[in-house]
């Protein structure tokens, strides 16, 4: 028999997971809203195609040091490809795995786009 007194897990930067319209799950509203603006410049052909939550392996001097999950994975019209991360918060977690995959693969442009309140 369940505990009717166990409380629903809360974010620690109280953002709530929701669908974009493509029905992809994020981590936040705003995540959302921008995987629906990325849908929309694949229907305008501005560019060709994303990836969601595209994982990364961390590896130094041959040694894996942790995954790096980015929101997105973009490929433009001209097949340039990109990362772009949505932030509401830039965790010390965050901080640290972003300067390692610069230092790893300093050929990918990282875009970050922050949320503004």
């Amino acid at each position: 028999m369940m505990n009717s007194f166990i409380k629903k897990r809360v974010s620690k930067y109280k953002s709530k997971s929701c669908k974009c319209s493509s029905g992809h799950w994020h981590h936040s509203r705003g995540e959302a809203e921008h995987c629906n603006k990325l849908a929309m410049l694949v229907k305008a052909k501005y560019i060709k195609e994303y990836e969601t939550q595209k994982k990364f392996s961390l590896d130094v001097n041959g040694k894996h040091i942790t995954n790096h999950y980015v929101d997105f994975w973009v490929t433009g019209a001209n097949d340039r490809k990109w990362v772009e991360e949505f932030k509401g918060v830039a965790t010390s977690d965050w901080k640290l795995k972003h300067k390692l995959f610069q230092a790893i693969f300093p050929e990918i442009e990282y875009k970050i786009i922050y949320y503004k309140r």
